[in-house]
């Protein structure tokens, strides 16, 4: 999490920014290896190989009123309480408790700089927000 949105949010709403935990270099790593794993892609082309994969949800509008259950309604999921966010490609990764993430999704999550994918620990789905607000999934 980058340290000028924490800022933001303390001066905008007067209250410590909720508790989350940023992932070590090497645990990241490891996140990395079970999802290349796990989806049978590779790991040094990660990134790239996911989007190939990925199915749009082209009824969201990230932009408007975001609630992170309507995706999971829609394409059927049932995420544990605790999310990952990946920053940047699986190496910037925090976790999230589920219901802070959707409380405070446009704190967190800015249009026009953040794309982010958000996962928990199954790895049987991934969604990703792009800075444009374009969401795509994949689930196992």
């Amino acid at each position: 999490m980058q340290d000028f949105k924490i800022e933001l949010f303390e001066k905008e709403y007067k209250i410590n920014f909720p508790s989350y935990l940023h992932l070590s270099e090497q645990d990241s790593f490891s996140i990395r290896s079970k999802i290349s794993g796990k989806y049978n892609l590779s790991i040094h082309s990660l990134n790239k190989e996911l989007s190939s994969i990925e199915l749009p949800l082209e009824d969201i509008n990230v932009e408007e009123n975001f609630d992170i259950s309507r995706i999971f309604e829609i394409i059927e999921l049932s995420p544990l309480s605790k999310i990952y966010i990946n920053w940047y490609k699986f190496d910037d990764i925090d976790l999230f408790n589920l219901v802070d993430f959707n409380k405070y999704f446009y704190d967190i999550w800015f249009p026009s700089s953040d794309d982010i994918d958000i996962f928990d620990e199954s790895l049987n789905w991934i969604i990703s927000i792009r800075h444009d607000g374009f969401v795509s999934y994949i689930k196992i």
